[in-house]
């Protein structure tokens, strides 16, 4: 085991504002994740399980930079993913992404396997030509057991 955990969490919250019906009417927030505290060391795998609507998308999302945090301390390799601005989050795609729940809506039907497969290098190795990008999209697809042809 190392030293530090890959990504260490602590009483992370995300909270959405409730629309108000009547100007008068206080504002209220839905806690869609409230205070959850865990540990992830590398190699380590981590499932999150739980009812529809309990916040475990909403707590990939806030992990991953794609909905903003309402409080606690997410620490990747010791870096504090809660301040990051946007700018700060581009370096970090290559090390944390999320698998989306319905591949219907996360994949384009328009697109092959293959093509799929070479939209993250194009978007975060943009330092690879075009045949270096064709030789890893026909690795992985070797590895996985589908035909590059």
């Amino acid at each position: 085991m190392s030293a530090q955990p890959l990504l260490t969490v602590r009483r992370l919250s995300v909270q959405y504002p409730l629309r108000r019906w009547l100007p008068w009417q206080a504002r209220r927030q839905l806690r869609a994740v409230d205070g959850i505290n865990f540990n992830l060391e590398p190699g380590e795998t981590l499932g999150v399980v739980g009812e529809s609507g309990c916040g475990k998308s909403s707590l990939a999302r806030a992990l991953a930079g794609l909905e903003p945090i309402s409080g606690g301390a997410p620490h990747f390799l010791g870096r504090d993913l809660a301040k990051l601005g946007k700018k700060d989050w581009r370096p970090l795609r290559r090390d944390i992404q999320m698998v989306f729940q319905d591949p219907l809506a996360s994949l384009n039907p328009r697109h092959s396997v293959a093509k799929s497969i070479e939209q993250p290098l194009i978007a975060l190795r943009p330092e690879l030509d075009a045949s270096e990008r064709a030789r890893r999209v026909a690795a992985i697809l070797e590895r996985v057991g589908l035909d590059a042809g």
